[in-house]
């Protein structure tokens, strides 16, 4: 198993797609403005500063991060 490297907040890109500390949401940034990141995940948008954006989200999303969550909300979707 891969060891996914931490990120920094100068690190982070629009467009960039990173896993939740829960492992159940996949955010993508939207906007970058300053230190204020603007984002999505499967169920709304939300902003917050950068640093707290690492904290809740430290990695990058791999594919086999994206196939996991994609399978989770199939799940949570057929009540199981």
């Amino acid at each position: 198993m891969d060891i996914a490297k931490k990120i920094k907040p100068r690190e982070l890109v629009v467009g960039g797609r990173y896993l939740n500390r829960n492992n159940l949401f996949i955010r993508q940034i939207d906007a970058i403005e300053g230190k204020t990141v603007h984002y999505h995940d499967q169920y709304s948008s939300w902003s917050c500063f950068d640093s707290s954006f690492v904290q809740a989200c430290p990695t990058m999303a791999t594919p086999a991060d994206e196939a996991r969550v994609a399978e989770e909300v199939r799940k949570l979707a057929r009540g199981g």
